[in-house]
């Protein structure tokens, strides 16, 4: 089955990353530091658009990483994919950004457990557990924790991902006989979240543009359970 044509953003890190694509066409481009870029969004999309042989008006939906995050990061990609989906009255897909890390790490490291903590900033982390075998799995949903006292539950193996390992190592230690691997420097990518949000499109799990909305995970530290 061919790909739609479809064009995804993810600005939850410190990469910018978006993918586009039509018919069995991809273009994905990655950049660092996200915050130099961000102010050319549209202009990326649109030659990444032209590239795979579309343009604004042929998408069929439009889709973000709707963190959590980066707070500046994920409203810009929100505000961007807001305003195409009115223009073009586009159904949108809304991608957990801690669920297209996992889904990334598994394209790369192969199936497995992927634990994620992030460092939220203000002594906070956002955090998850996921099983990545086809589509990654949430064994502990995406959370915002307290690092002095988060424990996933379970004795289930688990790389780590995100910066946060590095920012709590505290955290780390407690995690120490779990984690197989630290893998803290993949970032989240637009070629992940493309290829869920066209399994979410597929299945009718759209939203419509005003609710194309960040993810903020509440106002108070939560453990995970």
């Amino acid at each position: 089955m061919s790909l739609p044509c479809a064009l995804a953003l993810e600005a939850a890190t410190a990469q910018l990353s978006l993918a586009a694509c039509r018919g069995g066409r991809l273009e994905v481009l990655d950049l660092q530091p996200a915050r130099e870029h961000t102010g050319r969004i549209v202009e990326h999309a649109t030659q990444l658009l032209e590239a795979v042989g579309g343009d604004f008006a042929t998408l069929d939906f439009v889709a973000f990483g709707c963190g959590p995050g980066s707070f500046t990061g994920v409203r810009v990609a929100a505000a961007v994919v807001q305003a195409l989906a009115f223009a073009h009255d586009l159904p949108v897909c809304r991608v957990s950004s801690l669920a297209v890390l996992a889904a990334g790490a598994g394209r790369v490291l192969g199936p497995g457990c992927y634990g994620i903590c992030q460092d939220a900033r203000m002594g906070q982390a956002y955090v998850a557990l996921y099983d990545v075998a086809e589509a990654p799995r949430p064994v502990v949903a995406d959370a915002l924790a307290d690092p002095g006292t988060l424990r996933f539950d379970g004795d289930q193996p688990f790389v780590a991902l995100g910066d946060g390992w590095t920012a709590f190592p505290d955290v780390l230690a407690r995690h120490r006989q779990r984690v197989t691997r630290v893998a803290g420097d993949l970032l989240p990518s637009a070629r992940d979240l493309l290829s869920m949000a066209t399994a979410q499109y597929r299945a009718g799990a759209t939203v419509s543009a005003e609710l194309a909305l960040p993810e903020y995970l509440g106002q108070a530290p939560a453990r995970p359970s």
